[in-house]
Formats: structure tokens, C-alpha cells, sequence
């Protein structure tokens, strides 16, 4: 669901409408059998930070209406700018940060570790990503005064699992809450939940 489609009488920016966007994530297995994500239940409150895992990307003209499409198993295609990196800070390697995908008024991380070249990531260049959101924990731990863009609070409007049933399609099995680390079933195959939010504290 894009903010952009949004429209409601008493919505009058864009973030505003944001607050009410679903973000659906993918849950990592790894982080869910090692208990890194938290295990609330729907409608609770979780602290995240959603990153865009880059699969494909390309140097191509986009329409406005194609800029950001996003699907129910935490799958997204955009087309957008690629932004100055946020660096943080510097280790022995050089600078600390992370990579920005500008679409519109829309920033987000994105994970370039799937892609073949750092040169993908050159800023300024417009290009059309396919990846995956997913929670990155290690963002969430970061100093909360480094500005990442998506981390914030989040409610938890709905957790999914899928199994394989091939030659059919997968079939969603909602959940109650982010599972805990003995109640991840080694037969799915996916994990995914639905955010909404940025959550932000009523006066």
C-alpha cells in the first residue's frame, strides 16, 4: 500500500498518511531462532527497523504511478534515486553507514551485500530495485540519535507463516504473534508481518 494513494478527508500530508501505511516484512529465520526479534503479539508496539534487501537493479526510466509497488510476502519493486550514504562514523575499514534509495519524498536503507558491484550504489543514480524488506536488528541496536531512515515504533497489525504445497500456491497461516524462538515451525518457509506506523505517542 503506497501513502501516495492515500486519501482521506482529515489526511492532509503525506505523513500523515504514512502513519496508517502497512509495511509487510520478511522475518529472518535466523534472528527468529535466536530470539533477536521480539515476540509481541498483534496489536502491541515493537521498536524496528525495516532495510530493503536489493536482488535486481537497473538503470531504466520510470512512470510516477510505478514508483513504489510492494506486495504481501515483503517483496518490493521501486524506482527511485539512489541518495548520499548516512555515515556514522569511521573503523578501521573506512566510513560507517548505510546506502539510501530515495522515491520521492521516501527514503529507505537498502542492503546491496545480493548485487555484484559497489558501483551499483553510485549517488544520483536513478534505477528500478526488486528486493525484500526485512528487519534489521543491528539498526535497531544503533545509537538512537543516528538518523535512520523507517526505524521508529511500529504496531503489529499481523503475522504470517507459509509452507510449501507445491504444485499449489502457498497458503498464509495467521499467527497471534512474532513466534519465539521454540515456536518456530523448521517446516515453513517464510515468516512475514504487517507494520504500521511509524507509531507516534498521542498527546
Amino acid at each position: 500500500m503506497s501513502a501516495d494513494a492515500c486519501t482521506h478527508g482529515s489526511w492532509t500530508t503525506r505523513a500523515q498518511a504514512r502513519v496508517r501505511e502497512v509495511t509487510t516484512v520478511q522475518l529472518q529465520p535466523q534472528h527468529l531462532r535466536s530470539g533477536r526479534l521480539p515476540a509481541v503479539a498483534i496489536g502491541e508496539v515493537l521498536e524496528v527497523a525495516p532495510v530493503l534487501y536489493l536482488a535486481e537493479i537497473e538503470d531504466v526510466g520510470c512512470r510516477p504511478s510505478l514508483a513504489w509497488e510492494a506486495g504481501p510476502f515483503g517483496i518490493v519493486g521501486a524506482c527511485g534515486v539512489i541518495g548520499d550514504p548516512r555515515v556514522f562514523g569511521e573503523e578501521e575499514d573506512g566510513p560507517v553507514g548505510v546506502e539510501i534509495l530515495e522515491v520521492g519524498d521516501r527514503e529507505v536503507v537498502v542492503n546491496s551485500a545480493g548485487l555484484e558491484g559497489v558501483d551499483h550504489l553510485e549517488p544520483g543514480r536513478r534505477v528500478w530495485v526488486e528486493g525484500s524488506f526485512y528487519l534489521d536488528v543491528d539498526l535497531v541496536e544503533a545509537d538512537e540519535r543516528l538518523p535512520i531512515p523507517m526505524r521508529g515504533r511500529y504496531r503489529l497489525a499481523a503475522v504470517r507463516r507459509y509452507r510449501a504445497r507445491l504444485p499449489r500456491p502457498p497458503r498464509p497461516e495467521p499467527l497471534r504473534r512474532i513466534p519465539a524462538p521454540d515456536d518456530v515451525d523448521p517446516d515453513v518457509f517464510l515468516h512475514v508481518a504487517d507494520l504500521v506506523g511509524p507509531a507516534r505517542d498521542q498527546p
